[in-house]
This record gives structure tokens, C-alpha cells and sequence, in this order.
């Protein structure tokens, strides 16, 4: 028997070893009603390309590639939330290009479906066509294996519309028999305010018998064949590539670079990076950059479903925002009155020294994204960093958000400046600290970023607040009134601001800068401003110091729920525990520890019953999110009140039910949001977190139960931090009994970062029942 449950063992252990991370992420979690930008299976992490089937568009919210849906309509390249472009679509027998993208669809087939990081693998049922798709970083690789077929057409239709983009106008040029070239002219979006070019270089692997292009026509068709043309540029264009006499299984390879600089930089970025047609090495090669990636953490032990959900976890955190620089580092700065081509410097191999990302804002990262990158993945925070930076430089302001080359606006605040300094006070910075500081510096005053409410991009923004919040030491209630922008709430304002300004003051610190660390950490006190002593709750004021009178904690369900007055996207229920840089102060003002862990713990108990998140645009309805990130941080707050067993057995729960599946259906509740709510699933399970964000002079990181055995974290230069959790077989492993740090007993909730960052080995004993005398220790 020991020697049959030896072997039974070293059989587990090697298929286990068999198994790695991007064989075990799955795209097609919760891609029943996903964002635009959510499904990417033939990408690389980062990646400008992400070459993904489309079967909805007209929305940012309800688009791309919808699981349920029953025709794919097309498969692009470009999957953001404001950019997009270059459909492709396959298709047997006359062709119907000319009809626009429904005229083409082909029923969907789930059956034989492959989708992991790095490949797809889909058949267009109406047309007998497998499809398969893999990507270098700037370049996406299909490849077709047809039925035998009289003709056959492979339509780029250039000027159609896809998911929230609508197209201006479309070029193409055939170079050759096998080779096309041109770009499609996106119109400005609510978020991006002006025009942005992806331009495309594309190949085939054999010569199509003939290339035809077409244009709009001034008679009711709609749109003309160009019989003799080579090239066309209109407001309709596009083209298709015919085939003719088609062998059974006989394959049609196509290759396609994408730049958002030229056509040029488009052909140098295929051309540097499908250097053939072997398309078996291109999988490889983006299956194992995924690999890399996602191999930075190392599991062993919990179930299987829990190592699927960590891995695409982990996906979903480099898959929202993308590069947007070529091979050579240029870059298009769009913020002037005129596009601008700038160049990021290369290093010694030539490649650039960083990636200009196109990204949303980081609204709420503090709590997943800024830790994870500190963590493990910091020269991705790092190249973020630099790319808000470089619109400091640019243009003069430090970025939220990049679209385009262009700022948008995205949401409130200054949310680089917790980025920042997270990446500063865990040693992980690679950028200019000091032209930080000094851009996080002008945002924090009239004349920066906190001047303008969300998407508020007009010459005179007012919505920001940021006078009115220098001058009364919050920002008050009548912001709803000024300005033009979206999610004026003055309180929500105020504590977000209030976060950022002690986040300034860290930074500042840790650069010597004592006087105006003094400003900021006093401005950091201001949600004392806003907090009313009476009902226990940060309550709206008015510039004449009136609270806002009626006042509800949580919008009735009757009410108007997406956000309620004076808050954002959330209530006075959820935003009076927003002060990371205070807990303490917090704990105090509403009535103590005990008094704060009862009122927390009720709240999580009845939310329960809703999976702990409200319905996505129904957020002041709750009193608890995880839908959305101004909650992020709730359950970790028993630990900062003497209970840090409370802390554990609701991320537990959080985790188990609002994160936990990997059904197509399910797995994120709401808005997964570029990797955020990915990054929160992931600390959860790995047992980490900082409700500072990681921004404060000496950080440290918090210790939860996590639902692995193993977990080994792969670090820069070489290092590893391990962790081993023990617990009774077949029993609920949620409270941690004891820890060792390194080898000495451990009782306090959290941990240096730097012991984290020297590399080392985190002991714990898990088991059913809590040890409330575990980790209360100060640290």
C-alpha cells in the first residue's frame, strides 16, 4: 500500500508538472456579456494585437465576442475600450462584402472550439471553415482550412463599424499578389475626443486570384467593385481577396501587422515579428509568452477550478491595456493641435526602453493592480508610469488615462499619483522621480488634472473641484452644478482626494521634500470634513458647512441607483470606509474596534444574499461592491480593528462567490475593468493584499488565508518568495491558526515588503476554526 500510494503520488506530481499556466487559463470565463475589450485569446501579454471573433458590436459594454450569441460576424485585431480595427471575415461560394458585416456572418459552433492564451481555434459553421488564430505583439496570424470550394473570399471591410467605434474613412493599396496595405480612420469617441488611424500591413501566404476593392457609389447599391484599381481611399472602403478551386482542407494563411504611426511602421512590425509562415512556432512562441507571464506565480494544491480561476485571473491583467508603440519606439502623441510621431530610446538590444500603453484610468487600483505589479510584475506598472509621464512632458499634465496618443479623463482625481508612489516606496520605480513628484504635484492644485470631473475635456474645466477643495478642505455638494464633466460628487471627491494628497506626501518623504510633505499629509486629514459624528457616516456638505439634508447611507431599491448625490458610482454606505491612509483614524471616529467590527460584519452579512456586489449601474444600492472599486478594500479592514480572523473568513467568501467561478456565465460580477477585479481575484487567492496600496514610506503586505498549499512567487533579479500553507485534510482550511516568517513565529497581520522583495518563506497553519489570538500584534 505505502509503495502503491508512492507511485500514485509521483503520478500526480508529473502531471501536475505537465501542466502550465496557459494550458490552465481559460478566455472564455464570463464572455456571456463581456466588455469589448475583455475576450483575447490570440494575443501576447501587453500586446497591441488582440485578433479575437466579433459577434456584437455597437457598444463598449456589450460587444466583441459574446459567448451565447449565435453568428461571429467578423474577427478584428484592435479589442480596447476606444480603439479598434481591421475586421477580417472568411467566407465560401459569391461573395456579399459589399452588403456590410451581417451579409457575411456565419453561424457559431462552439463544437471543437479552442481558446487559450496565445491560440484560437473556432469553426464558421455556415462556410465548413476552421478557423485558427495565434499573435506576435504587433501582429496578428489566422490561419483557414476551407472545404473544397469553387470560390472562396477573405473580406476586410475597412470602414465598418466595430464595437463602440465608428470608422471616418478606410484606405487600401494592393502591393501585390499576395500582399495589401492601407489604414481606417476611427471618429472621435465620448472618451476620445479626436480622430485616431490603425494602420494595417497584411500578407497571404499564397497569391489570391484576384484582389478586389471597393468604395461607396452615388447610386443606390450603396457601394461599387473598383475593377481596375490598385488602391481607394472613401469614406466606405475595403476589399476581398478571392480564391478559386479550393482543394478539400487546403489552407489560406494571412498575416497582418498593425501601427498606429504609419504603413510603414506597420510592414516593420510584421516583418520583424512573423519572419514565416510556420505557424506552429508563432502558437509556441505566444504560448510561451504567456507562460512567462502568468508563470510568476506558481501554485500547487487547491482544486482545480481555483488554479484555472488564478491563471485567467492573472490573464485578464494584460489584456486591458496594450502597447501602442512600433518595433522602432515610435509613438503618436495626439495631444497638440496636430498628431506628433515621438520616439521612445531603445535600448542596447534596440527594442524600446518602455511601452506607451493605450489605457483606461487606474481609478481604484490601489487595491489590486498597483499591489500586484509592485509585487511581481513591476516593469508593467513601471511602463505605465512612463507613459502618463511622457504626457507630462508632452503636453504638461500628468495623465489619468491614454486613448489615442490623447487624454481623456477617465473618472476623477489623480490616479497615477497612488501608482506612483507604490512603485517608489517598494523600490520597484524605473522612472524620474522627481518629474513625478513634480507632476503629481501640479495635479494636486487648480491648474492640473483635478481640475476637470470625469470626461470633462473642454478650455475651462470646472467639475474637478480641486479650488473649491483647497479652499474649504473638501470639495462640497453644489460640484453636482459646475463644470461639464460626469461624477461630480463632492464627497466621493473629497476622500479620493484626500488618499492621493497623503499618497503625494509619501512620495514626497521618501525625496527628502519635508515641507511639502507637512501640505499634503495635512491635506490628507480632510475626510475628518466630511465625516458626520452624528449619523457615523461621510456625509455631502455645502460651501456654507450645511450637511446635505435629506441624507440616505444607501439608495432605497426604488431609487436611482448608479451612484447617490455626493458620491461616485457608489454611497455613503461604501465610501465611508474610503480612507486607506487613515484606518485607525477611521476605526476612532466611528466608535472603536468593537463597534466598527460589528457595524462592517453586518453589513457583510446581509450582502451576502446578493454575492456581495450590487448589479452593475445599480451601485449606491449596497452596502457592499465588489462589483465596483471604491469598495475593494472592505473585508480587509477587520484586521486593522483586532479582528483580522473576520478579515479572513469574508475574503474567503468574497472570493468563493463573487469570484470564483470559470463558467462562460460567470466569474467576474459586473465590470471586470482592465484587469482590476482579475488582480483583486488573484491577491485573494494568493493570500496578500494592502489596503495602502503599497504607497505608504515602509509598506507592507497583509496576510490572508490563501487556498493554495504553495504558492512561489517568481521576483526580479532572480529571487523567490515562497509560501506553504498546512491544514487538516478534508477539513475547512479559513482561519489561520500560526505563521513563521523565515523561520521565526510571526503574530502580526502583515509583513514588510521588503522581506517580500528580498525573496524568503511564509509559513502557515490553516484550519476550521478562527485563532482570534493570531495576528493582532502590531507589526
Amino acid at each position: 500500500m505505502k509503495l502503491r500510494s508512492l507511485l500514485l503520488c509521483l503520478f500526480s506530481a508529473l502531471a501536475a508538472s505537465g501542466q502550465r499556466p496557459a494550458d490552465l487559463a481559460n478566455p472564455l470565463v464570463a464572455t456571456a456579456k463581456p466588455r469589448f475589450d475583455f475576450f483575447a485569446a490570440a494575443s501576447m501579454p501587453y500586446g497591441m494585437v488582440s485578433l479575437a471573433p466579433d459577434t456584437h458590436h455597437g457598444d463598449l459594454w456589450n460587444a466583441g465576442y459574446r459567448y451565447n450569441d449565435t453568428h461571429i460576424l467578423n474577427f478584428s485585431h484592435v479589442h480596447n475600450t476606444q480603439t479598434a480595427g481591421i475586421p477580417v471575415m472568411p467566407v465560401v461560394g459569391s461573395c456579399k462584402a459589399l452588403q456590410g458585416l451581417e451579409a457575411s456572418r456565419s453561424r457559431l459552433s462552439h463544437e471543437g472550439e479552442v481558446a487559450k492564451p496565445g491560440y484560437h481555434k473556432i469553426r464558421l459553421e455556415d462556410y465548413g471553415i476552421t478557423a485558427e488564430f495565434t499573435a506576435s505583439p504587433r501582429a496578428g496570424f489566422h490561419r483557414y482550412t476551407f472545404p473544397a470550394a469553387g470560390e472562396a473570399h477573405v473580406i476586410m471591410d475597412l470602414t465598418a463599424a466595430l464595437g463602440p467605434v465608428v470608422m471616418l474613412k478606410g484606405h487600401a493599396r494592393q502591393v501585390s499578389g499576395t500582399e495589401i496595405e492601407g489604414y481606417s480612420v476611427m471618429a472621435p469617441t465620448f472618451r476620445r475626443k479626436k480622430n485616431c488611424t490603425v494602420y494595417f500591413f497584411a500578407r497571404f501566404s499564397k497569391p489570391a486570384d484576384k484582389i478586389n476593392l471597393w468604395q461607396s457609389s452615388t447610386d443606390s447599391s450603396g457601394a461599387r467593385v473598383l475593377t481596375t484599381a490598385t488602391q481607394v481611399e472613401d469614406r466606405r472602403a475595403g476589399l476581398y481577396a478571392s480564391f478559386y478551386n479550393l482543394r478539400q482542407g487546403e489552407q489560406v494563411m494571412l498575416q497582418v501587422g498593425i501601427s498606429f504611426v504609419s504603413m510603414a511602421n506597420a510592414r516593420l512590425n510584421l516583418e520583424s515579428e512573423l519572419k514565416d509562415w510556420d505557424f506552429g512556432a508563432a502558437v509556441e512562441k505566444a504560448t510561451q509568452a504567456w507562460n512567462d507571464y502568468l508563470g510568476r506565480i506558481d501554485v500547487a494544491g487547491g482544486t482545480r477550478q481555483q488554479q484555472v480561476k488564478l491563471y485567467t485571473d492573472l490573464m485578464h491583467t494584460a489584456i486591458g491595456r496594450r502597447w501602442t508603440e512600433d518595433v522602432n519606439g515610435q509613438y503618436l502623441d495626439n495631444t497638440g493641435p496636430a498628431p506628433v510621431v515621438r520616439n521612445i530610446p531603445l535600448t542596447p538590444e534596440g527594442k524600446p526602453a518602455f511601452h506607451f500603453l493605450d489605457a483606461d484610468g487606474l481609478w481604484g487600483s490601489q487595491w489590486n493592480l498597483n499591489v500586484l505589479w509592485s509585487m511581481v510584475y513591476p516593469e508593467y506598472g513601471n511602463s505605465l508610469a512612463a507613459t502618463f509621464l511622457a504626457y507630462y512632458r508632452n503636453a504638461g499634465l500628468l495623465a489619468r488615462e491614454s486613448w489615442g496618443g490623447n487624454m481623456s479623463y477617465v473618472m476623477v482625481g489623480d490616479q497615477t499619483a497612488p501608482l506612483l508612489a507604490a512603485l517608489m516606496q517598494t523600490g520597484r520605480a524605473t522612472f524620474d522621480t522627481n518629474e513625478a513628484f513634480a507632476g503629481a504635484y501640479k495635479n494636486a492644485f487648480p491648474g492640473g488634472i483635478r481640475d476637470r470631473a470625469g470626461y470633462e475635456a473642454g478650455p475651462n474645466p470646472q467639475g474637478g473641484g480641486i479650488d473649491w477643495y483647497v479652499r474649504f478642505g473638501y470639495v462640497p455638494y453644489e460640484i453636482s452644478k459646475r463644470g461639464s464633466g460626469f461624477h461630480r460628487g463632492g464627497a466621493a471627491m473629497t476622500l479620493e482626494y484626500a488618499y492621493q494628497d497623503w499618497c503625494i506626501a509619501q512620495m514626497a518623504l521618501s525625496l527628502g521634500k519635508h515641507d511639502q510633505h507637512r501640505v499634503f499629509m495635512k491635506r490628507a486629514a480632510n475626510w475628518e470634513n466630511i465625516f458626520d459624528a452624528g449619523s457615523g457616516y461621510m456625509r455631502p456638505k455645502d460651501t456654507a458647512g450645511h450637511w446635505l439634508t435629506p441624507f440616505e447611507p444607501v439608495i432605497p431599491p426604488n431609487g436611482k441607483g448608479f451612484a447617490a448625490p455626493g458620491f461616485i458610482e457608489s454611497n455613503s454606505a461604501i465610501y465611508s470606509y474610503y480612507v486607506p491612509q487613515d484606518v485607525d483614524g477611521l476605526v476612532h471616529a466611528m466608535g472603536g474596534r468593537e463597534t466598527f467590527v460589528k457595524r462592517l460584519d453586518a453589513s457583510f452579512s446581509k450582502a451576502a444574499a446578493f454575492g456581495f456586489a450590487a448589479e452593475h449601474g445599480e451601485h449606491a444600492k449596497s452596502e457592499i461592491d465588489y462589483d465596483n472599486q471604491p469598495g475593494c478594500h472592505l473585508a480587509h479592514l477587520f484586521s486593522y480593528a483586532g479582528a483580522p480572523w473576520k478579515t479572513q473568513y469574508w475574503v474567503r467568501r468574497v472570493k468563493a462567490v463573487t469570484f470564483g467561478d470559470t463558467t462562460f456565465a460567470a466569474g467576474y460580477r459586473g465590470d471586470e475593468d482592465q484587469g482590476q477585479m482579475g488582480a483583486l481575484s488573484a491577491l485573494m487567492a494568493v493570500g496578500l493584499f494592502d489596503v495602502q496600496g503599497l504607497a505608504d514610506m515602509n509598506p507592507s503586505l497583509e496576510i490572508t488565508s490563501p487556498v493554495f498549499d504553495k504558492i512561489t512567487f517568481h521576483l526580479p533579479g532572480g529571487k523567490r518568495f515562497v509560501i506553504e500553507a498546512k491544514s487538516p485534510r478534508g477539513k475547512d482550511n479559513t482561519y489561520i491558526q500560526s505563521a513563521r516568517l523565515n523561520g521565526k513565529l510571526w503574530n502580526s497581520f502583515s509583513f514588510p515588503f521588503s522581506a517580500f522583495a528580498k525573496g524568503g518563506l511564509l509559513q502557515l497553519t490553516l484550519g476550521p476554526s478562527p485563532n482570534k489570538t493570531w495576528g493582532i500584534t502590531a507589526l
